[in-house]
C-alpha cells in the first residue's frame, strides 16, 4: 500500500482529519482542535520584500511537468485515471479520475507525484491547479485533498488540504510552508481519491517553491471558499417512514453476564448537568505540558504553540492564580455531582513556565519557557509549592489533591491518567518532546510516574498507555524500537503489558491498573462518521460503527479493516491480551466520540455505545465529543447518557447487572437489558430501532414481568419523551419501535 502508512498517518486522522486543514506553518484550522481555541501555528518566514513588489518566479518542485508528473497508487483497480484534451481553458490537457469503487479511506488510492527539486525546511511553497467534478457525488459535488509529504514512514505532512468540487472549473491556490527537508525523490505531492463514486477532472498543477524569499501572506489563497465549500452540509434527506412488520427480540433475565462498571457513564470536562455521567475527565493535548503550580499548559500545534492558562479560565474557575486550581475546583465540581475524577499526570521532561503567549520554535525546551518535570521529589514534599526553585514535581502535585480531598480510598481523586497518547508527544509538543517516543521510553516513564503517585496514594487506579487509537496499539506509531520488540510480542500493546507485570514484581505492587486507549472511528459512509455529517450512508455507518467494539460478523468500511482483512471485535481482542499479558488489568476508554452532534443517529449511536460498554465488562469510560471537551454535551449525546443515568428526571438508571438480551437483525436493531441490584423485581430494556425507515411492531420476550414504563429518544428532537406505558402480556411487551428511535422499558413485576 502506498504512502501515508497505516502505522504512522493514522495519527493524524483521528486529531486533524475529515474535513481538517492541517497546514504546516500555514493558514489555521477549519475545526475545532482538542485542546484549544481553534487553529494552527503561523510560522511566516523572515523577509524584507516589498510587499508591492510583483512575485519573483518559484523553482518548479514537480520540474514543470504538471499532471504528467502524477501516476497513480494504491488500489488502483478501484479507479480509472487517464489524461484526456480539453477546450476553453488556459490549459490542454486533463488528469480525469473516474472513482468506480469507494474506500475505506481517503488515502486508500490517490495519484502521487514526486519532487524533482530539492525543498528545504521552513521553504514557502504554493501549489495551483484547477479542478471540477464532471460525475457528482451520490450526495452531490466532488471531493479531494492535496497533500504534501515525506514520500517514506513517517508521511510526515507539511499540508493537507481538502477541497470540495463543483461542476464549474475552480482555480485554486493552497499555499504552505515545508515542515522538513527533502532531497529530489523524498516528497511527494499528493491527489486523494479514496472516495465514494464520482469522477473528477484536475489540470494545470504547479508546485512553486519560493524558498524564504517570499512571505506566506503574500502569495494567492483559496482557502476562504474552500473553507466555505467544505463547511457545506451533506443534504439530509428524512425517508419517508414505511412499514418493517413484526421483529421478535427476547431477553433472558436469568441470565446473568455480569456487573456493569459505574464507570463507563464517564465523560471528559463538558458539565455534568443533569446527565447522571458518574466520572469526568481532566485531561487531553494540554495536560501533557501542565504545571500545576502556575495552572499553566501550553496548547502545542492545537494552537501556536501557546502557553496560557486557557483550561482553567475557559470552566470558569476563578482560582486559577492558585496552586493546582484547575485541579481542585474540577475535583470539587465533582464531588458535588456525585462522579469520580480522572486527573492526568505530566511524563514528559518539561511543563509550561509561563501564561505569555506562543513559544516559538527556537524557544523550545530547554529554555526559559519551560520548566523541568519530575515524577518523584528528592526531598520533602512542601505546600504551596516553591514556585522559584526551577521545577514541578508531580508526586507533590498529588499531595496536593490528597491534603485537600483525602486518598482515594477516602473519597479523594480515584483515577490517575499516565499523560495521554505519547505517540503523538512530537507532533503535539515538538517544543518538548521532538523526538517520537519509543517503547522503552513509553515503559520507563510510567514506571517512574506511577510509583510516584502511588508512594503518595496508594489506592490511586493508575490508567496507563492512555494510546490515541489503533496504530498506537500496534506500534507506537512505527516507533523507533518497534520492529525488535514486536518481532517478539507481535504488537506494542503486548510489550507494554508484558513490561507492567515484570514492573509489579520488581516493586512489589501494581503500577498500572487500567490499559486506557482512544477511539474515533476510522468508519465510512459518505463521510468518516466522527463529523456531524447526516447523509444517509454516514448514518448508517455511525449506526454500525458500535458493533466493531464487540461483533464478530461486522466488519466496518476504513483503513483499519482495509489492513487487518477482518472484524476488530476491538473489546474482546484486547482483553484477550491482557488475559495473556497482564491478567487482571481493567479496560478503559477515556476518549471517544462517534459523530453526528446535531443529529439523532450521534444520540443513538452514544446509547449504542454505553450498552456496548457495560455488557462487555470495560471498567471506564469518557465521551469526547467534537471540540475541547468542555462545555455542554452535544444535546442528543446528553440525552443519551439520560436514557442511561436520569431517564424520568428523577434519578432513574438502568439496571447495573447485565443479562442477555437478542435480536435477528443487528443491522437494524440492537437490544441491551439490564436488573438492578438496588431495585430486585426491576429489569430495564433499551431497543434501538437504527433504521432510516421502517416502523417495526417490537414483540419483545421478558418473562415474569407486569407492565412497564417507557421513555423514548427519537427523531421529534433532543429530548426524551414518555411514552404510554406497556403492559406485559403472556411475557412479551408489544410495542412499536419507530425508525432511528431508542426506546427504554422500565419494567417491574407488581
Amino acid at each position: 500500500m502506498h504512502s501515508s502508512s497505516f502505522s504512522s498517518f493514522s495519527s493524524f486522522a483521528r486529531v486533524f482529519w475529515a474535513s481538517s486543514w492541517l497546514l504546516a506553518g500555514s493558514l489555521g484550522s477549519a475545526c475545532v482542535p482538542k485542546d484549544g481555541p481553534g487553529g494552527t501555528e503561523v510560522e511566516t518566514p523572515a523577509t524584507t520584500n516589498d510587499p508591492n513588489a510583483p512575485l519573483p518566479e518559484g523553482v518548479e518542485v514537480l520540474g514543470k511537468k504538471g499532471i504528467a508528473a502524477f501516476a497513480v497508487a494504491g488500489e488502483t483497480g478501484k479507479v480509472a485515471v487517464e489524461t484526456l484534451g480539453v477546450e476553453g481553458q488556459t490549459f490542454d490537457k486533463v488528469l480525469q479520475a473516474e472513482i468506480k469503487e469507494a474506500s475505506g479511506s481517503e488515502w486508500t488510492v490517490q495519484v502521487t507525484a514526486k519532487n524533482a527539486e530539492p525543498v528545504a525546511k521552513g521553504d514557502v511553497l504554493l501549489a495551483t491547479f484547477f479542478a471540477r467534478v464532471v460525475k457528482e457525488l451520490e450526495s452531490g459535488g466532488g471531493e479531494t485533498q492535496f497533500v504534501f509529504e515525506k514520500a517514506s514512514e513517517p508521511y510526515t505532512k507539511s499540508v493537507q488540504y481538502p477541497v470540495r468540487l463543483t461542476g464549474e472549473w475552480r482555480k485554486i491556490h493552497v499555499r504552505f510552508v515545508a515542515g522538513e527537508s527533502y532531497a529530489p525523490g523524498e516528497a511527494q505531492a499528493i491527489f486523494r481519491l479514496g472516495y465514494e463514486p464520482e469522477t473528477l477532472q484536475i489540470g494545470a498543477v504547479t508546485l512553486q517553491n519560493f524558498k524564504t524569499e517570499v512571505p506566506i501572506g503574500r502569495l494567492p489563497t483559496t482557502e476562504a471558499e474552500d473553507k466555505r465549500l467544505a463547511a457545506a452540509p451533506v443534504p439530509v434527506v428524512d425517508l419517508p417512514v414505511i412499514d418493517g412488520g413484526e421483529l421478535r427480540l427476547a431477553v433472558n433475565p436469568a441470565k446473568v453476564l455480569g456487573n456493569i462498571s459505574p464507570y463507563v457513564y464517564g465523560i471528559n470536562s463538558q458539565k455534568l448537568a443533569d446527565t447522571g455521567a458518574t466520572v469526568r475527565r481532566n485531561g487531553g493535548n494540554r495536560g501533557s505540558v501542565y504545571n500545576w503550580e502556575l495552572n499553566a499548559s501550553n496548547a502545542g500545534k492545537d494552537y501556536h504553540h501557546q502557553n496560557d492558562k486557557w483550561p482553567c479560565d475557559v470552566m470558569g474557575y476563578k482560582t486559577c492564580d492558585e496552586p493546582g486550581a484547575q485541579f481542585v475546583e474540577f475535583i470539587k465540581e465533582n464531588k458535588q455531582g456525585a462522579a469520580e475524577s480522572v486527573v492526568e499526570i505530566p511524563m514528559q521532561d518539561y511543563v509550561s513556565a509561563d501564561t505569555k503567549g506562543p513559544v516559538r520554535e527556537n524557544e523550545s525546551a530547554p529554555s526559559a519557557r519551560f520548566l523541568k518535570n519530575y515524577p518523584k521529589k528528592n526531598g520533602e514534599l512542601v505546600l504551596p509549592p516553591n514556585t522559584n526553585d526551577g521545577a514541578v514535581y508531580q508526586d507533590e502535585f498529588v499531595k496536593l489533591l490528597v491534603t485537600k480531598f483525602g486518598k482515594a480510598s477516602d473519597g479523594g481523586a480515584k483515577f490517575y491518567s499516565l499523560d495521554n497518547e505519547p505517540a503523538l508527544w512530537n507532533s503535539t509538543h515538538p517544543r518538548v518532546h521532538p523526538n517520537p517516543v519509543t517503547y522503552e521510553e513509553l515503559v520507563q516513564r510510567s514506571e517512574a510516574t506511577a510509583n510516584a503517585i502511588l508512594e503518595v496514594d496508594p489506592s490511586a487506579f493508575i490508567l496507563g498507555g492512555v494510546y490515541y487509537g489503533w496504530s498506537e496499539i500496534q506500534n507506537l506509531a512505527s516507533a523507533g524500537d518497534y520492529q525488535k520488540y514486536n518481532a517478539v510480542y507481535e504488537r506494542q500493546v503486548d510489550y507494554f503489558l508484558d513490561m507492567m507485570k515484570k514492573l509489579e514484581k520488581r516493586h512489589g505492587k501494581r503500577l498500572v491498573h487500567g490499559l486506557d486507549f482512544h477511539w474515533y472511528p476510522e468508519a465510512r459512509g459518505q463521510r468518516r462518521i466522527t463529523e456531524d455529517a447526516a447523509d444517509v450512508k454516514t448514518i448508517d455507518a455511525r449506526l454500525q460503527a458500535p458493533r466493531s467494539f464487540w461483533d464478530p460478523s461486522y466488519q466496518e468500511k476504513s483503513w483499519i479493516a482495509e489492513q487487518t482483512k477482518q472484524p476488530l471485535r476491538l473489546f474482546p481482542f484486547l482483553k484477550e491480551i491482557i488475559k495473556k499479558r497482564y491478567p487482571g488489568t481493567e479496560l478503559a476508554m477515556t476518549e471517544y466520540n462517534f459523530g453526528g452532534t446535531t443529529h439523532v443517529s450521534g444520540g443513538l449511536a452514544q446509547v449504542d455505545v454505553l450498552g456496548v460498554l457495560g455488557r462487555e465488562g470495560v471498567y471506564l469510560a469518557n465521551y469526547w465529543g467534537n471540540s475541547a471537551g468542555v462545555g455542554d454535551l452535544p444535546p442528543y449525546v446528553a440525552q443519551a447518557f439520560k436514557l442511561y443515568r436520569n431517564y424520568d428526571g428523577k434519578g432513574g438508571k438502568f439496571g447495573d447487572v447485565a443479562v442477555a438480551a437478542t435480536t435477528p437483525d443487528l443491522n437494524a436493531t440492537s437490544i441491551f437489558a439490564a436488573k438492578s441490584s438496588k431495585h430486585p423485581g426491576e429489569l430495564t430494556v433499551i431497543v434501538i430501532n437504527k433504521d432510516q425507515q421502517k416502523r417495526f411492531a417490537g414483540v419483545i420476550a421478558v418473562g415474569a414481568y407486569k407492565q412497564a414504563q417507557v421513555f423514548v429518544l427519537g427523531k421529534s428532537g433532543p429530548v426524551l419523551e414518555t411514552g404510554a406505558p406497556a403492559t406485559i402480556a403472556n411475557g412479551e411487551i408489544r410495542y412499536t419501535l419507530p425508525p432511528l428511535s431508542a426506546t427504554l422499558f422500565v419494567c417491574s413485576a407488581t
